[in-house]
């Protein structure tokens, strides 16, 4: 990276709908890579995140170096629209049409997409004041089009990083296909991802759609011993349908009504919260579990270094980030088999795979967890092996830096 940085001034941009939040940690952890590595970082946000999500002050500060759209005084935003008017008509114009032709039928989906234009109006202004010569973003669903948007309006390229697996379920309304079409590239968190998003393209795109792994920093947490008893189950993420939680509940009650004892704290928050508790007093299971909201990354360290087993029980993934910390952690995980899940869990080796919302499985799989302490201790090894190899964020940061690097001799806009 000093090469890069001797050779030109490249500031990109990096921007998402919310941030910085406590559970978007493999952006602020990229960001944190980049801005190390000599890369002129700047965040964007549409709306600041909530205070819940100020967990940390590293948290802290990023938000208070993020700039944000939103809330926008209606007599800026109509000034910001006539300099870019008046800037290129026949531009403002191409991309008001391209926000018209990629919105959702319906009223809302066209109320929605000027909303998304004001939004990138407001993008593209700031762009430009702050001399950002790449976009990126990150999740690829409305703040995307927004970047798709903004980059067209500011004249600077935009790339963005696809996780799925939500905005593969319509692909139509996010326009994933205008999107890759207009990317420089775009980057896909696993195989699977780019196996969607070839889908969803066309094949003459197909070129710019690159593989880098989120990855974490290896170094942060130590392994922890395997120990005879486990007890201790871990789960963190956020609660929300699908995630799964609702059927994890269910076979921990088979477990308990087995005789089993066990322990699982649920680190995270989120909509389902509420629903949950009362779920967990239906089934008289709520004496097994820890409600502990949001933590910081540091905090869900210590709770790893007291965990036995790792659960995860989504109905639909990418590559989650919360299986590649147990993992380093040399925490034994049980996951489902979902989206890219089984690019990072390899059964009977690097932890153990149950098929989706099959609650007797994934009983089964945490009583064998409990009763075999060398397959802990096996999978936990090999586990943490497979992320320190393929979803380290200093090999995957190299990638992302090297694609940005292709853009260092883009002239100013």
């Amino acid at each position: 990276m000093a090469t890069l940085a001797k050779n030109y001034h490249l500031a990109v941009a990096y921007f998402t709908n919310r941030y910085p939040r406590a559970t978007d940690t493999f952006i602020q952890r990229e960001v944190a890579y980049l801005r190390l590595r000599g890369l002129d970082v700047n965040t964007y946000s549409v709306r600041r995140s909530g205070s819940e999500h100020d967990v940390s002050e590293s948290i802290r500060e990023e938000k208070r170096r993020t700039r944000y759209l939103l809330p926008a005084r209606p007599l800026a935003l109509i000034v910001e629209n006539l300099s870019a008017l008046l800037r290129s008509p026949l531009r403002y114009v191409r991309v008001l049409h391209l926000a018209l032709r990629t919105a959702r039928p319906g009223l809302r989906g066209l109320a929605l997409q000027i909303a998304y234009f004001q939004e990138a109006v407001l993008l593209a202004s700031r762009l430009r004041s702050d001399g950002i010569k790449h976009l990126h973003n990150h999740l690829g669903d409305n703040s995307g089009t927004v970047a798709l948007l903004a980059g067209e309006l500011a004249q600077v390229s935009y790339s963005i990083t696809f996780h799925g697996p939500h905005i593969f379920f319509d692909p139509t309304h996010w326009a994933l296909q205008e999107k890759v079409r207009y990317a420089r590239f775009i980057v896909c968190i696993s195989h699977y991802c780019r196996s969607q998003m070839m889908l969803f393209s066309d094949a003459a795109d197909w070129g710019k759609l690159k593989i880098v792994r989120c990855g974490v920093d290896t170094r942060r947490l130590s392994p922890v011993a395997t120990r005879t008893r486990a007890e201790k189950l871990l789960y963190t993420g956020r609660l929300s349908v699908e995630k799964g939680l609702s059927v994890l509940f269910e076979s921990l009650k088979a477990l308990s009504d087995a005789g089993r004892d066990f322990e699982l704290t649920l680190v995270g928050d989120g909509v389902d919260r509420d629903r949950l508790e009362v779920l967990a007093r239906e089934l008289r299971i709520d004496r097994y579990l820890v409600f502990a909201g949001y933590r910081s990354q540091e905090e869900v360290g210590e709770y790893l270094g007291r965990s036995d087993i790792f659960i995860l029980p989504s109905f639909a993934e990418g590559v989650p980030v919360s299986l590649m910390e147990a993992m380093v952690a040399g925490v034994p995980v049980v996951a489902t088999n979902v989206g890219g899940v089984a690019e990072l869990v390899e059964s009977e080796r690097t932890g153990l795979l149950v098929p989706p919302a099959d609650s007797a499985a994934l009983a089964q799989a945490i009583a064998r967890y409990q009763d075999d302490h060398e397959l802990r201790r096996r999978v936990a090894s090999q586990g943490r092996e497979r992320v320190i190899q393929q979803y380290n964020i200093e090999i995957e940061g190299q990638k992302l830096l090297d694609l940005f690097s292709t853009l260092g001799n883009l002239p100013s806009v």
